[in-house]
């Protein structure tokens, strides 16, 4: 019996950047943030806008070599450079989770004496939320002189309609004033 036997079977994802897959990955810091308004909210009311998650952020220092790769670095750094431009949203894979739909926010490049020829890079993604749209139609401006036929339905309860009690068939105000 081997140890394979013994182990379960996992899958590890490649660690990704949209499209791209780093030699080697220096450091990942993801942070997730609540933002929690700062007006008063009432004690056992039911709210919803007291906090809201904003979306997550990635910080990622890879570095990309020739060796491996099938372009030169120059030529990596540009796709790199025009995927940020593009500005469409793409997938992240880091070691302990999965980011859906970022862009990269800021793209860094450093080239000193210890980087020469390696491609050292520094990204700063974040997340976009991104959804579903609801589309409703609208009545037309000709229909609007008639509201019985545009508005909305809604369920009011039974009225019923009240007499006015009329005092000597006269006006309220010429009640209070005393006229005749």
């Amino acid at each position: 019996m081997s140890i394979f036997d013994l182990a379960p079977a996992s899958f590890i994802p490649k660690r990704s950047i949209g499209p791209f897959t780093a030699n080697v990955t220096v450091e990942e810091v993801c942070t997730d943030e609540l933002e929690i308004t700062e007006h008063p909210v009432e004690q056992g009311a039911s709210i919803t806008d007291h906090a809201y998650v904003k979306p997550a952020s990635i910080i990622i220092r890879a570095i990309f070599t020739e060796q491996i790769s099938e372009t030169t670095l120059v030529e990596t750094y540009q796709n790199l450079l025009q995927l940020q431009s593009d500005a469409e949203p793409f997938d992240v894979v880091t070691g302990k989770r999965s980011y859906q739909n970022c862009l990269i926010k800021t793209l860094t490049e450093t080239n000193d004496a210890t980087t020469e020829n390696i491609l050292s890079v520094r990204f700063e993604l974040q997340q976009v939320f991104i959804v579903a749209l609801e589309t409703s139609t609208v009545a037309s401006p000709e229909n609007q002189a008639d509201p019985q036929s545009t508005q909305k339905i809604e369920n009011t309860g039974e009225k019923s309609p009240q007499s006015v009690s009329d005092s000597k068939g006269q006006s309220i105000l010429d009640a209070i004033v005393g006229g005749e």
